[in-house]
């Protein structure tokens, strides 16, 4: 407590000091120093300035006294007059400006001449389909082609020339024979697509197009398009010919294999019902599954598309190779899913059919009628083969 009132009372005194004696310690302020000046005007200041700039008079100084001759110095060599300096080339007179060149008139181009369209153009033949060779359909097929008989010629294995009653024999009466020949064959199976068409696929002759003539101006109306030609309808396809009536044959052996080249030759992919087809036992379990698994690895299914909720039911006609025929595979049924997600398992389904076959599928040939005609389940939870 007394600690405070001693500093208070000592800050007071210390204050009340330099209020007091705060004065004596300041420096006397500095003398201010003051010049006279007068105001002259500008006349007076210019006759001022040029008295003072005036050039004083020089003074000539007198000319030093000649120095005595008393002996006579050789003169010096009087100096080597300077050459004098080189007079400056004059200034390039300038040159007058160049007179504004008129820009030429403009000279409208001349129009190209427009080229004479041909008349007489040589035609382009067309190639002759007549010289053509073109297979001719025949019910046997044989190593070497046979021309078809006579009609009034018996059918037989071996050639047979007719005995003529006028043949003079002396020894032995022969019986008369009658005129045979082999049934027509052909080398190869003539399909109907190999067949000539009923009309000419191609015209005779074709006129070369003459040229486009060039446009004159713009300012010209373009000439109109000519029409162009229809395509000329396509011929056609003729029905397949019927086939002729047979004649009778010799014997069984001559009926077999006749029969079997016609059924060779009208074969359809897929097989048909009306063939005679082993049928055999029933497909096993383990047949069938190897079918299925051999279908299921090239299946595949896209989880995150409508597809994988759908089940498709899938027919196909198969042949005696194990192959599947392509165009007959359909899809008989679906459940869940709409039309588009339908036909997309669909298509996954036959894809993996084509796909895996490579070949053909191992299936038993014996049991070819059990597996002629084939329906598959694609269901992406089981699949299953009916």
């Amino acid at each position: 407590m007394r600690k405070s009132l001693y500093i208070s009372g000592g800050a007071h005194a210390l204050l009340i000091l330099w209020v007091m004696l705060g004065n004596v310690f300041r420096a006397s302020p500095p003398e201010v120093q003051m010049t006279e000046v007068s105001v002259i005007s500008e006349e007076e200041f210019a006759a001022l300035s040029s008295t003072e700039s005036a050039p004083e008079a020089e003074t000539e100084d007198p000319a030093p006294p000649a120095p005595e001759a008393t002996q006579e110095v050789a003169e010096p060599a009087p100096p080597e007059p300077e050459p004098d300096p080189a007079p400056e080339p004059p200034a390039p007179e300038p040159e007058p400006a160049p007179e504004p060149v008129s820009p030429p008139d403009p000279v409208e181009p001349e129009a190209p001449p427009v080229p004479e369209s041909p008349t007489d153009t040589p035609p382009v033949n067309a190639p002759d389909e007549t010289a053509r060779h073109v297979p001719r359909p025949a019910p046997r097929v044989a190593p070497e082609p046979v021309a078809p008989p006579e009609p009034d010629t018996t059918v037989a294995e071996e050639t047979q020339q007719a005995a003529t009653p006028e043949a003079e024999s002396s020894d032995v009466a022969e019986e008369e024979q009658e005129a045979t020949a082999p049934e027509e064959a052909a080398t190869e199976i003539v399909t109907e697509a190999e067949e000539p068409a009923s009309a000419p696929s191609a015209p005779s002759a074709s006129v070369r197009p003459r040229t486009r003539p060039q446009q004159l101006a713009s300012a010209e109306p373009e000439a109109e398009p000519a029409p162009e030609a229809e395509p000329a309808p396509a011929p056609e396809q003729s029905a397949p010919a019927e086939t002729a009536p047979q004649p009778e044959p010799q014997s069984d052996e001559s009926s077999d294999a006749v029969a079997d080249a016609i059924a060779e030759a009208l074969a359809g992919g897929g097989g048909s019902p009306d063939r005679d087809v082993p049928e055999g036992p029933p497909l096993t379990r383990g047949e069938r599954d190897g079918l299925r698994v051999a279908v299921q690895r090239c299946w595949v299914v896209d989880v995150g598309s409508q597809a994988a909720n759908v089940t498709v039911t899938v027919g196909m006609n198969m042949e005696a190779d194990g192959t599947v025929v392509s165009s007959s595979i359909e899809m008989l049924g679906s459940e869940g899913g709409n039309a588009s997600a339908a036909e997309t398992a669909f298509q996954a389904a036959r894809r993996a059919i084509l796909r895996c076959q490579e070949g053909g599928y191992d299936l038993p040939a014996d049991k070819y009628g059990q597996w002629q005609r084939i329906e598959m389940t694609f269901n992406p939870e089981e699949m299953r083969l009916r």
